[in-house]
């Protein structure tokens, strides 16, 4: 099997203004791992069986629009939308929220394939797509998961201490039929 690669950096060389025209291209499809995975961040068990795309319209502070499509790609491990137990009560980890909150953790992995450190303009942008993909899904609550996603994310987007390529590589293997399950 060929190595993983990352494809096309997502990430814009500056800031952005705005996102707009987003929608999802793709359904959403995951596989659950009976043993596999669960000790290593992200601690999860569910992985993307299929590619899952998002389209766009990026508008930078300096440049013209310009339309992006970012794929979160199949064997990419996620543990749904990463909410805190606590908060359950208010949005659990799945609900209309998770398509982008899939993109979402794509992107926060994303960076180290294409930049040697963390750069908030590239974690700024992650966070406006996330805020655009939950305005198109209709969620009530957005602006208070945007601000939760805010006040927590950057000390999580800057501390890979990983490569994306790395964990593709590897994570791939796991969707083998049967894998991680007796018989």
């Amino acid at each position: 099997m060929a190595g993983w690669e990352p494809g096309n950096n997502p990430f814009p060389d500056g800031e952005i203004d705005r996102i707009s025209e987003f929608e999802y291209l793709d359904e959403l499809k995951f596989v659950r791992h009976a043993q596999v995975h669960a000790k290593r961040p992200p601690q999860s068990l569910w992985q993307l069986s299929a590619d899952f795309r998002v389209r766009m319209r990026v508008h930078p502070e300096d440049g013209n629009p310009y339309k992006l499509t970012i794929k979160a790609p199949h064997g990419l491990y996620t543990d749904l939308a990463s909410v805190p137990k606590a908060f359950w009560m208010i949005v659990g980890p799945i609900g209309p929220h998770l398509e982008v909150s899939i993109v979402h953790d794509y992107l926060y992995m994303a960076w180290t394939d294409f930049h040697p450190k963390a750069r908030r303009s590239d974690w700024n942008f992650a966070d406006a797509i996330f805020l655009a993909g939950l305005k198109a899904s209709n969620v009530k609550e957005r602006n208070l998961i945007h601000a939760a996603v805010r006040l927590a994310g950057w000390p999580i987007f800057r501390t890979k201490f990983y490569t994306l390529k790395n964990r593709m590589n590897v994570w791939l293997k796991h969707l083998q039929s049967g894998h991680g399950r007796a018989g």
